[in-house]
């Protein structure tokens, strides 16, 4: 795997809406999800070869979880004692602390591109490529269990904070459910990532080029965002729900006032698609990666001082 770490100037845009420059560079010969750990000591990064682990703010490699294949997406428990991966037809799932796998889960079910622990750590639920919605108890034979959701490949799920909702996303929809796997809500039209507020109040979604935000407990669209001019492949909010950032198409990632639907900044130095957005668990750095196997590390810190 080649790498290449620079680190950059800092420069906050001065207006709204206008770029910042990355504080750090990674250059990956592929990428697919990333992931801060929980107490934000690493960036996580699944990659062809596994999942990968980074320093911050440096972003040298220092640990790796390897795989009998690709890495699709990744998630790390709460608690911080579990690593999981998604791969064709598996979920991996190691001992974080010790390196040493802990449990798989197999079946027909093609890539897994999505994962996300419930709050007690203990259960993962796993969105697969042919469609289907499955809630696993970590190390049991069967799942809990196991819904077809979706037309398409899931390509994003979500768990709420007090662990009674679960979000899936597809080509064809966005579904909100209830922890027993009872459809609650629908929302028409493309959903390529989902993203629980840290009050479960809002769900938001990557619906085309608009980022939505959908009322949890009636189901209506709260607001909508339409300042970029390409799908939306990923939404992601704060620890502390001040903001929001989108993952796009159109080579940039947009940070959100959500409560205010407010472009904040425009973080445009990739040069393809932005697969993916994560906030450290401290809401000052946000990581991006795009197609072309880039990884940025921002500096979101100065955000807070100015009262966002």
């Amino acid at each position: 795997m080649a790498v290449l770490v620079c680190v950059w100037a800092w420069c906050l845009a001065q207006e709204e809406g206008t770029p910042v420059l990355p504080l750090s560079t990674l250059k990956l010969d592929a990428f697919y999800e990333l992931s801060f750990t929980p107490d934000g000591a690493f960036l996580g990064v699944a990659t062809y070869q596994g999942v990968v682990l980074y320093t911050l703010p440096a972003l040298e490699q220092t640990r790796s979880f390897s795989l009998p294949g690709i890495a699709y997406s990744l998630a790390f428990s709460p608690d911080g004692h579990y690593l999981a991966a998604g791969a064709y037809g598996a979920v991996w799932v190691w001992d974080f602390a010790t390196g040493e796998p802990a449990a798989v889960y197999k079946g027909e079910f093609g890539n897994v591109y999505a994962l996300a622990f419930t709050p007690d750590s203990r259960r993962l639920l796993i969105g697969t490529g042919e469609g289907t919605l499955i809630l696993w108890e970590v190390g049991a034979e069967e799942p809990l269990w196991a819904r077809k959701a979706h037309s398409g490949s899931i390509r994003g799920v979500a768990v709420s904070p007090d662990g009674t909702l679960l979000a899936s996303g597809s080509m064809d929809q966005g579904i909100l459910w209830d922890r027993s796997g009872e459809v609650l809500f629908t929302f028409p039209g493309k959903a390529w990532n989902v993203a629980f507020s840290p009050d479960g109040y809002f769900l938001a979604v990557g619906a085309g080029k608009v980022v939505k935000l959908w009322d949890t407990a009636v189901g209506l669209c709260y607001r909508s965002l339409w300042e970029h001019t390409g799908c939306v492949w990923w939404v992601e909010f704060s620890p502390d729900g001040r903001l929001l950032a989108s993952a796009s198409l159109d080579h940039t990632v947009r940070v959100w006032d959500p409560e205010e639907g407010e472009c904040l900044a425009v973080l445009s130095a990739h040069e393809d698609s932005v697969e993916c957005v994560r906030f450290s668990p401290d809401g000052t750095l946000l990581a991006s990666g795009s197609g072309d196997g880039v990884v940025y590390l921002w500096d979101l810190s100065a955000f807070f001082s100015r009262g966002h």
